[in-house]
């Protein structure tokens, strides 16, 4: 006898999406890459980096990562450095596919300042994903006011090496 129920549709895999945020722009960036994953078919959840465990991240199919850049703080600051601290928690990565994400705003007067900046953090959460074994495939500067064209790029380019399941 044939079930006539409608199984859900299994996800294409798993994407974790982390974020350090003290405002909710970093987070709001982590709310559209879950949608965003959960739009092409991927189960995704999203978490900050106090209260999320590695082992969730050892379970997941990619990883897309970010946090903040305040306008005038120096390279090396805080939103920075704790997120350094969390990826050195973490357990070997294996692989596994990541994006890195910084978001920003600024002001004219701000402007190359504030891009090389992004830049630099960008760069080092590279450096230090793929010292734990990860495999950055995007990196993207998100300013405020483009969250969900520039989080919607930077899904796609990390799921597109997701592996089939």
């Amino acid at each position: 006898m044939m079930n006539s129920e409608k199984q859900a549709p299994q996800p294409h895999g798993t994407v974790v999406v982390v974020c350090e945020s003290q405002r909710g722009r970093a987070g709001t960036v982590a709310e559209a890459a879950r949608d965003a994953a959960r739009a092409r078919g991927f189960g995704a959840t999203i978490g900050v980096i106090d209260d999320l465990a590695p082992a969730t991240i050892a379970s997941s199919d990619a990883l897309i990562a970010g946090c903040w850049m305040p306008g005038k703080a120096p390279f090396g600051d805080e939103p920075m450095q704790r997120m350094i601290g969390w990826i050195d928690s973490l357990e070997p990565l294996n692989g596994k596919p990541i994006g890195v994400y910084c978001t920003y705003r600024f002001f004219p007067h701000t402007f190359a300042d504030t891009a090389t900046r992004t830049a630099e953090t960008e760069h080092l959460l590279q450096a230090k994903f793929e010292d734990k074994g990860g495999r950055v495939f995007a990196k993207r500067a998100i300013h405020v006011n483009s969250i969900e064209d520039d989080t919607a790029a930077l899904v796609d380019s990390v799921l597109e090496h997701v592996p089939a399941a």
